[in-house]
């Protein structure tokens, strides 16, 4: 079973550029006849994904998300998963290009990191874990997202702008579809993500004995949610949008992922993600 979940690792992010590659195709008009096989194809990559996640999880005989490979996967996994819902909700395969291209980079990055050491950390253990991790895994899918729609606003309203109505013009949503859908996403993200940590906080208390234990990981995804959640509320109240609202989308973007970076490779920590 190693050797099939070993398999998987290096096959998953191959498949993930199969599929940007067939959304690259219907973006530019080349191949139309795809356009109905996409749905199999995302269920298919996703059911595929989902049983590498569930073989490390029986090779390890551990929690899942309890290494850098996992978060990175499960990202990944998260992306494509919520990708496909919106396309089957809203039958819209505009930005699978660009969001589909996004998954695959995370993809991978976390082939890069196959660890098959069971872990020992206490925390990572405990039952309760995979559900503060998989809240915050998929805030982050949602603020990620968000971020993707931002940049596709911001290129389609410099298309307006400068009245070119070429292939890139005409392939993207709508301004005010793609504003709506970084502003929900924003808002998903900062719910799930809060969610997450709280609950993160409360296992630190149970088991560390500190609601806000002394730790560089927790200190930065603590300051990176409140940022969010305060350009969020102050974008409310101010009522802006528009541009104002990419800026802001990708600058907090931005900050996540500085500060995600900083915390793993820089800092050490009671637990190894985020």
């Amino acid at each position: 079973m190693k050797l099939f979940s070993y398999v998987l690792n290096f096959l998953i992010p191959l498949l993930y550029l199969a599929l940007v590659y067939v959304y690259y195709t219907l973006f530019s008009g080349k191949k139309k006849r795809l356009l109905k096989k996409t749905t199999p194809m995302l269920i298919l990559l996703i059911l595929i994904h989902l049983t590498e996640i569930i073989t490390r999880h029986l090779v390890l005989n551990t929690m899942p998300l309890s290494t850098t490979h996992d978060a990175f996967s499960f990202l990944a996994f998260a992306i494509l998963l919520v990708y496909a819902i919106i396309e089957l909700s809203l039958n819209n395969r505009a930005s699978g290009i660009f969001i589909l291209a996004f998954a695959f980079l995370i993809s991978l990055i976390a082939s890069f990191f196959p660890s098959w050491e069971s872990e020992t950390n206490e925390l990572l253990l405990k039952s309760s874990f995979a559900l503060h991790a998989s809240m915050a895994i998929i805030g982050y899918t949602a603020l990620s997202l968000s971020a993707i729609y931002a940049l596709m606003y911001i290129i389609q309203n410099r298309n307006m702008k400068k009245l070119k109505f070429g292939l890139m013009f005409t392939q993207l949503p709508a301004l005010n579809y793609l504003e709506t859908m970084s502003i929900r996403s924003v808002l998903i993200g900062i719910i799930l993500l809060g969610l997450g940590i709280l609950h993160g906080h409360f296992q630190a208390k149970e088991l560390l004995g500190e609601f806000w234990p002394v730790d560089i990981k927790v200190i930065v995804m603590d300051i990176v949610w409140l940022v969010y959640f305060c350009s969020y509320l102050l974008m409310r109240l101010k009522k802006w949008g528009g541009l104002w609202m990419a800026y802001l989308s990708l600058s907090g973007f931005f900050i996540l992922v500085v500060g995600g970076i900083l915390t793993i490779y820089i800092t050490e920590s009671f637990h190894k993600f985020y």
